[in-house]
Formats: structure tokens, sequence, C-alpha cells
């Protein structure tokens, strides 16, 4: 069965974005040797990273908006990651608004995730609005990058309040698996 895990946090510059492209490489380097496969999505819609951290920022055509609108299948949308054969990533658009987003073509798009993968990375974009409750609806666990800084901490815990308020598996009194990673801490 897919897990569905998105990093998220309240606040941004705290790290996601690097933290899902270490996660993903990582993770399918360790599955590559038992035939699963990874896919990092970016659903920081208008602020795209996620393909830098990667290394593919070239490589895109399509992306998860243009998926989502019909424009191109999933597979014309995916890409392949040149050095770990079996990740995959799915681009965010860099000129549209998170606000295109829409709830039962976010389900549609993380089904066809599903049935394709054993593990998909949703990189959140920070705050509290649209895109991040897309990011969330559907997690399985959710990583929340926080920094040692008071605003950061206050924004991660508004986070997991939204995230057993408003996820599919809060809906469903079902509880999403929840941790923290805590960034750029000086011992």
């Amino acid at each position: 069965m897919a897990q569905v895990i998105t990093i998220t946090s309240g606040k941004g510059g705290v790290g996601k974005s690097t933290a899902t492209a270490n996660l993903s490489v990582g993770l399918a380097m360790q599955l590559e040797k038992i035939g699963k496969k990874v896919v990092a999505a970016d659903f920081d819609i208008g602020l795209r990273n996620l393909d830098m951290l990667l290394g593919l920022e070239n490589r895109i055509v399509y992306d998860v908006i243009d998926v989502m609108e019909g424009k191109c299948n999933l597979s014309q949308a995916l890409i392949n990651h040149k050095k770990t054969k079996n990740l995959y990533f799915l681009p965010a658009s860099q000129t549209k608004d998170k606000t295109i987003l829409d709830k039962d073509k976010v389900g549609k798009l993380i089904e066809a995730l599903k049935a394709e993968f054993d593990y998909i990375l949703i990189d959140s974009p920070a705050g509290i609005e649209g895109g991040f409750e897309h990011a969330i609806l559907y997690a399985d666990r959710a990583l929340i990058v926080v920094t040692p800084e008071v605003s950061s901490v206050r924004d991660s815990d508004r986070v997991i309040g939204i995230i057993d308020a408003k996820s599919f598996k809060a809906q469903h009194n079902e509880q999403v698996e929840k941790y923290i990673i805590i960034n750029r801490i000086k011992p």
C-alpha cells in the first residue's frame, strides 16, 4: 500500500524543500534494492524549487497543474532522476498560483500516484492557506520542519492542529502520523 508523506511547516525558509529532496533521494536509494518506487511531488505552486535541489530544472516540460487540467497524462509530467533510477519527480507550476488547486483533482492525482508508486513525498507550501491544505489532505504521515525560533515553533503547532482537523484521515476519525524535523539547530 502506497504511503503519502507530506513535508510541511507553518513558516517559509525552514528547509522543507531541502528536506524533501534529501529524504526522497535517500529513501529511493534504500528501496532500489527491493524494487520500490518513490516520487517527489512539488505542491509549492508558483514558487517551484524542488526541481533545482534534485538537479532536474532543465528537464521540465509539463507540471502538476498540466496533469490536473488534462493537458498531459501523468507519465508525461513525471521526470525520472538521472542517478537514482527508482526516483521520479512531479514539478509544480511556476506560472500558476496555488488557488488553481482543486480538492477533487488533487484526490485523483494522489490516487494515480498511489497506483504507480510506493512512496509519495509531497513538498508543501509554507503557511496554512489552500495550497497547504491540499498538500496535507491525503497525507498518511506528515513531517513538520521547524527551526529553533519562537515563530517557527508556534506556527508548527498551528500546522499540527490543522492536520488533525482537516486531513482526510482526521475526517474519518483516523490519525495522520506526525513527526517534527528540527532544522538548523546549534547544540
